[in-house]
């Protein structure tokens, strides 16, 4: 969604899947970055199995915190904005009211507490950045909550879907047209 909302847009753009940039390597962030040059990054990548993540901790942490810290490095030395996508799971949950982006973190999963570390690398070495926390993203691409539930509908006649937890959907294609209008006024 946002190499197509950047296209829209008319932006020269550089979209990597985890196979064609692999930010925990830092030599690879660095050489990428330093070719391309761009005007602003965006960071879209994450290790985002929340419930794998209390098994594969390191793994969690090679991309959420270490990658993020690559790429704040390596945008900090050649003068480029970084644009990051964190998570509401930075959170406990336990607030009664919708959290704000002054409310205390304290996460209560790994996943959560790796996407924190992120945020705490990317805020003590790069000032030019953006953390934006999404929730329950949904969209026409990859593998997400609304496309699970309308395949299980099909091939059942009864869900079982927890109903303790409140957040707010967030549709991908709405979170790239924000990230590619907060790149044009960096």
């Amino acid at each position: 969604d946002l190499v197509l909302e950047a296209n829209k847009c008319g932006h020269e753009t550089f979209g990597f899947d985890s196979s064609e940039l692999d930010i925990t390597d830092m030599a690879i962030v660095n050489s990428t970055i330093s070719n391309i040059k761009p005007n602003v990054v965006i960071n879209a990548a994450a290790y985002t199995a929340v419930d794998k993540a209390e098994t594969e901790i390191d793994k969690a942490y090679a991309v959420n915190q270490t990658g993020v810290k690559n790429l704040a490095e390596v945008c900090k030395s050649l003068d480029i904005p970084l644009l990051h996508i964190s998570t509401d799971y930075v959170f406990d949950g336990e607030k009664k009211e919708p959290y704000v982006e002054t409310d205390t973190p304290n996460p209560t999963s790994v996943y959560g507490a790796s996407k924190l570390a992120g945020e705490v690398a990317l805020q003590k070495i790069w000032h030019k950045h953006i953390i934006l926390r999404v929730s329950w993203v949904f969209g026409e691409h990859g593998n997400n909550f609304v496309k699970t539930m309308l395949r299980l509908a099909k091939d059942r006649d009864e869900l079982g879907i927890v109903g303790d937890q409140f957040g707010g959907p967030t549709y991908a294609a709405d979170i790239a047209a924000v990230l590619i209008a907060m790149a044009e006024s960096t």
